[in-house]
């Protein structure tokens, strides 16, 4: 597959620690499925960014999976959330600009929505900034108006975490599409706690003719796998899962 070189046309502030980063395609065909990854590669020294380097090596590269939906023709998006521990994302949360060049490798991956083979109901299930493959799959449901039914649950620790809610709430109003938003560290009149049985079971129409994909920290996912498996009799076949460190 060929690399790409590819400058940043675009930044869209999500929250205080977190923004969507797009791509400018420039009519150059950028062939993906809903869920894959890119390879994204930045040399800090040559694009004036290395003092905030703290000592790291200059080419610095990380995969993000794509936010974006394949039938957008102008430009590929990831969605960052930045850590302390985080340095790359952080970097492009807080330092990057508009027109800085990406060497850009791609696309990857084996977690995707295939629209031949999908049942007639999916379930998303993220936390964090594991919405962007589900942000993905999500958007190329709505611009492709398949006939599929489709639940979001969306789980962060404080309101303002809540990436692109505005999005999800409209696309929610379309007959086919809702969501499920909940907090773990905050009051607010919604859904309160880590995703339970009930969230997904109240939500769930048919286990057996349902795919679940779940994307975010590597406990979030392991318990939910367990939790659909064990406690909603969920065939593991199923599940699709995507572990974000």
């Amino acid at each position: 597959m060929p690399d790409y070189n590819l400058k940043v046309s675009e930044l869209i502030e999500l929250s205080p620690t977190a923004k969507a980063v797009r791509f400018e395609l420039n009519g150059q065909p950028f062939l993906f499925t809903p869920g894959q990854f890119i390879m994204l590669q930045v040399d800090l020294e040559k694009s004036g960014k290395f003092k905030v380097n703290s000592g790291k090596p200059k080419i610095q590269k990380r995969a993000f999976s794509m936010s974006s939906s394949p039938t957008e023709e102008n430009f590929i998006e990831v969605t960052v959330k930045t850590t302390e521990e985080a340095f790359f994302s952080d970097y492009l949360v807080n330092y990057l600009e508009e027109g800085e060049e990406f060497l850009i490798k791609g696309p990857f991956g084996q977690f995707y929505f295939n629209e031949n083979e999908t049942k007639k109901n999916v379930m998303l299930i993220g936390a964090g900034s594991g919405i962007s493959p589900l942000m993905s799959i999500l958007r190329f449901i709505d611009s492709k108006n398949l006939d599929v039914n489709s639940h979001i649950i969306f789980c962060n620790k404080t309101e303002s975490e809540i990436l692109w809610r505005d999005e999800i709430e409209k696309l929610s109003e379309k007959e086919n599409i809702s969501h499920t938003f909940t907090l773990t560290r905050e009051e607010w009149d919604g859904e309160k706690g880590r995703v339970n049985k009930e969230m997904i079971g109240n939500n769930l129409v048919d286990a057996n003719e349902t795919d679940f994909y779940l994307c975010g920290p590597p406990l979030f996912v392991k318990d939910i796998e367990k939790m659909l498996v064990l406690e909603l009799d969920v065939p593991k076949e199923n599940i699709k899962k995507e572990v974000y460190d």
